[in-house]
């Protein structure tokens, strides 16, 4: 299961058509969900606030955020995105693939130079997107003329949308930092292998020695570096795993509550329905009718 999508996305509205890999997801915290929790994906996204105020952290690196800010995030980079205490924030996501503005040419400048520094995370630049600079209203005027496009869909939308994130990827280059890193940071990537293990086998994660040994940490450092920069414990990211594939089985079956439970690692049904109350507001039951 893609947990990041089906998580994040369960109650947005989806704007996206088959064969045009560009999305815009229209998302409030804490209405839609409490947080979108650390995750990643291969591709491009854009998170741009609109209302409220609130974090958006990026490979564990955290970015306050307002109305207006733009905080563009990497394939690949580790994300996550929570509200200010109090706050509403609502906030579009524009998440696409970098491949539809890619070639078949075998020397493309712009893939050389721009998208495969993007891919490789060797492409960076300040974020949020300073306002008030000339970097800032050329991002934000690529974004806006590609909403546009898309809240009208006219025939030939899509090559109005390549044409502003060509625009896009134009400002990103221009004013892109001169101390950019050769790859990755090796924690990030560090914790992606466990994260990635978790994702597929949440039922049987790896147990805390092992997570540690796919780090490469010993198990006291990884307990540190995983509660620091996930912000919760291993075990609390296995039972969010959990927690999340539960709630799409008892949105997407009609399985017995019990029998969901425990296919997704819960021995415990007391248990689970404490967890899920916490996590969700509802009991499993309430749940599943109001999806």
């Amino acid at each position: 299961m893609d947990f990041a999508r089906y998580e994040q996305y369960r109650e947005t509205g989806v704007h996206e058509v088959p064969g045009f890999a560009y999305n815009t997801y229209l998302c409030t915290i804490p209405q839609d969900f409490a947080r979108v929790r650390p995750h990643w994906h291969d591709q491009m996204e854009i998170v741009y606030v609109k209302r409220g105020s609130g974090t958006v952290s990026t490979n564990f690196v955290r970015h306050h955020v307002h109305a207006g800010s733009i905080v563009p995030i990497l394939p690949g980079e580790i994300h996550a995105i929570d509200g200010d205490e109090g706050s509403r924030m609502e906030y579009e996501n524009i998440i696409f693939s970098l491949d539809i503005l890619d070639s078949h040419e075998p020397n493309d400048w712009c893939r050389a130079n721009v998208l495969d520094p993007l891919r490789e995370g060797t492409l960076r630049f300040a974020r949020p997107v300073p306002e008030g600079t000339e970097f800032y209203e050329r991002v934000r005027w690529a974004l806006d003329g590609a909403d546009a496009a898309c809240a009208v869909r006219q025939p030939g939308y899509s090559m109005v949308v390549k044409s502003r994130l060509f625009l896009l990827l134009d400002a990103l280059y221009a004013f892109r930092s001169a101390d950019a890193p050769d790859r990755v940071e090796p924690a990030a990537e560090r914790l992606r292998t466990v994260l990635r293990e978790v994702n597929a086998n949440y039922v049987a994660p790896p147990s805390v020695e092992d997570a540690a040994r796919l780090a490469g940490y010993s198990k006291a450092h990884f307990m540190r570096v995983f509660k620091k920069d996930m912000g919760m414990t291993y075990g609390q990211y296995v039972t969010e795993c959990r927690l999340t594939a539960a709630s799409y089985y008892l949105e997407k079956t009609s399985d017995p509550v019990g029998a969901i439970a425990q296919s997704c690692g819960f021995d415990n049904f007391s248990y689970f329905n404490r967890r899920f109350r916490r996590r969700y507001g509802m009991t499993p039951t309430e749940f599943r009718a109001k999806a």
